[in-house]
């Protein structure tokens, strides 16, 4: 049995940690914390997302909202209409890039971005409390289911995207929405832009047809045949359109570690301004914060993290190595139809390939790993920065992370999982394979 809980939603696996009573409860915290304000409802596709739709509506309604109800949409699109409804905070359910028997309850604020830590500690502080707004006979909230918006989204999409240059190229794409929430909005968008469209996994299902994290070994099916169909790039998403990883015209499935990084160097481009990223980014993004001359600031990891300090620093694009970007001229989330839409406007007015847009970024290795631990990892990671070899710069911002002029390490206590996750990232394979296992033998004699 697994539940997570943070200031921003609560996720688990359904059937152990996940149940109606604590999607009931939960919701009902947000409900009080909001004082029974509009709210904005919607789901994936996963099997479990009408149970626990009905049980957050129910809690909503208990509490006198008003639930405005998209139905199945992705995450980033509930996100982008919360404040546009004048709304007091939107819920996603939504197992995003967990596997099929996952499921979470999302939280979103007044502005559209996820929860922020400080709100998101008042909801817990009524969740555990139990502190809940139920409301007479004459009080229940009003539920009003809405269809036709997706127009209005992708019309402010294309405003903001150079979408003439894009329409011009007449690119062919290739998508993988995992069958999740994104399914039903692909044609729109690619009416939008002038994109022949092909999709693979594009019908909407309860189950998930592959792993929903974007990654290369996601991305299989995409670079298998995208070069008998002459496409123009690959793009594969996570079930609720916030992750994104990319695969070439050649059929090269790229790291989701360069989607960020391409979408920067685009805008960059364009204008300069602050970026922000989490602590575990890759140092591509330092080498393009160099390059252009601005700050680099760097996040605890998270969304709801990345996108208060976009806002506190008044940053130009943020986003974090998992293949996700956000850009608070259009949004404070990861929004994944508009980083489509920013590498096909990168390619279309550079007149440039994907991989060719691609060759300028500077790539590192990367090796992920991890290894079991209690629920709250060690006491202090000081032994391990210790034992390894003496870095020349030391973050602490979440867990730990080692810099070299060569690479770096990176190692904290997972929220999600009882381990301990490692990062190592270097010029060369061997360097970041030789980091990566002495770091794990480090944690193992500490462990």
């Amino acid at each position: 049995m697994t539940l997570r809980l943070a200031g921003f939603g609560v996720r688990g696996d359904i059937g152990g940690g996940m149940t109606p009573r604590v999607a009931l409860d939960f919701t009902g915290a947000f409900a009080a914390f909001t004082q029974g304000g509009r709210i904005l409802l919607a789901r994936d596709t996963r099997g479990s997302g009408p149970m626990l739709h009905a049980a957050a509506l129910a809690a909503l309604l208990d509490a006198g909202c008003e639930v405005i109800d998209l139905g199945v949409c992705p995450t980033p699109i509930l996100q982008f209409f919360v404040p546009r409804y004048r709304a007091a905070g939107g819920i996603s359910i939504s197992g995003g890039h967990n596997g099929m028997g996952w499921n979470s309850i999302t939280l979103v604020g007044a502005d559209g971005s996820l929860l922020d830590p400080g709100a998101g500690e008042a909801v817990l502080d009524c969740f555990h409390g139990g502190r809940h707004r139920h409301r007479s006979w004459d009080g229940q909230g009003i539920h009003r289911p809405v269809s036709g918006f997706a127009a209005t989204y992708f019309d402010w999409l294309a405003s903001f995207l150079r979408a003439d240059a894009i329409r011009e190229r007449r690119f062919k794409v290739l998508v993988d929405p995992v069958a999740g929430a994104g399914c039903a909005y692909l044609e729109p968008f690619a009416e939008r832009l002038g994109l022949s469209l092909v999709t693979i996994n594009g019908a909407p299902s309860a189950y998930l047809p592959r792993e929903p994290e974007p990654r290369p070994r996601s991305a299989l099916q995409i670079a298998s045949f995208i070069g008998h169909v002459r496409g123009d790039a690959g793009f594969v998403f996570s079930s609720d359109l916030g992750r994104l990883s990319l695969v070439t015209e050649t059929g090269e499935p790229v790291s989701e570690e360069n989607t960020l990084p391409l979408i920067a160097s685009h805008l960059l481009g364009r204008r300069a301004g602050p970026m922000v990223v989490n602590c575990c980014t890759t140092r591509t993004m330092d080498d393009l914060a160099a390059e252009h001359g601005v700050p680099l600031i760097r996040t605890r990891v998270g969304q709801a993290w990345v996108v208060a300090a976009l806002a506190d620093e008044q940053g130009r694009v943020g986003g974090e190595g998992n293949g996700s970007a956000a850009v608070p001229a259009f949004s404070p989330a990861f929004d994944g139809f508009l980083m489509m839409g920013l590498v096909l406007e990168a390619m279309a007015e550079s007149g440039l390939t994907l991989s060719e847009r691609l060759r300028p970024l500077r790539r590192y290795v990367r090796v992920k790993t991890s290894l079991p631990a209690g629920p709250n990892g060690p006491e202090s990671l000081e032994p391990f920065r210790a034992a390894m070899p003496r870095a020349d710069r030391v973050d602490r911002t979440d867990g730990l992370r080692l810099d070299w002029d060569d690479g770096w390490v990176h190692v904290r206590a997972s929220r999600t999982e009882d381990i301990i996750r490692v990062i190592s990232e270097a010029r060369t394979q061997d360097t970041a394979r030789a980091r990566a296992d002495q770091a794990l033998g480090v944690l193992e004699r500490m462990l």
